[in-house]
């Protein structure tokens, strides 16, 4: 049997970062940050614990990664929604916001989970506040150009609406009038 060769290597060096990512964000989702342990992750993702530690320093350095992912994930996403009309834009945040909610709870409770707790992650509450600034000024943005009032003030109210919308439906799963809000919020900002 030969030896691996390097890009192998780094093939299963991928799927194996990936299975402890995967493994993390399903419990951290499921039972929260400080009631999921190392040992947990690495059973659930079939790698020893020494070899979590092999690529993780700490279980808080495991979950800077899953953030970071996540911003990478949502700023790419934001890429695809631009269009070259600010209403068609701004439709498209709305529509990709509420999808992320229907498709993908457990992301959502966990973000909310660190939300609640941004004082326990200083690194959280950096980048949550960078972020969500870059947010607010975009969608300002798309506001002052589609010439509706008060566009940094009404990008702020639909900054926070977005979190109790989330909160929310995360409460009262199906229950929650998600379509209407979605209609009803295309409707005041994009048909303006």
């Amino acid at each position: 049997m030969s030896p691996r060769s390097q890009k192998q290597i780094e093939q299963i060096r991928s799927q194996s970062i990936k299975k402890i990512l995967d493994a993390a964000f399903e419990l951290i989702a499921k039972h929260g940050y400080e009631a999921t342990s190392i040992s947990q992750i690495a059973k659930s993702a079939g790698v020893s614990k020494g070899l979590m530690y092999n690529y993780f320093d700490s279980k808080e350095d495991l979950l800077k990664e899953l953030i970071n992912n996540a911003l990478a994930e949502g700023d790419r996403l934001m890429k695809e929604a631009i269009s070259a009309d600010p209403s068609e834009t701004l439709k498209n945040i709305f529509v990709w916001f509420f999808n992320e909610l229907r498709k993908h709870p457990k992301q959502w409770r966990l973000i909310t989970e660190l939300m609640l707790k941004i004082d326990k992650f200083e690194f959280v509450s950096e980048v949550a506040k960078r972020k969500m600034g870059d947010y607010v000024v975009f969608i300002a943005g798309l506001l002052e150009e589609i010439g509706f009032p008060n566009p940094k003030e009404e990008a702020q109210l639909i900054s926070g609406l977005f979190d109790g919308i989330g909160i929310q439906y995360l409460v009262v799963h199906q229950d929650y009038p998600l379509d209407e809000m979605e209609t009803y919020l295309i409707n005041k900002y994009c048909n303006y």
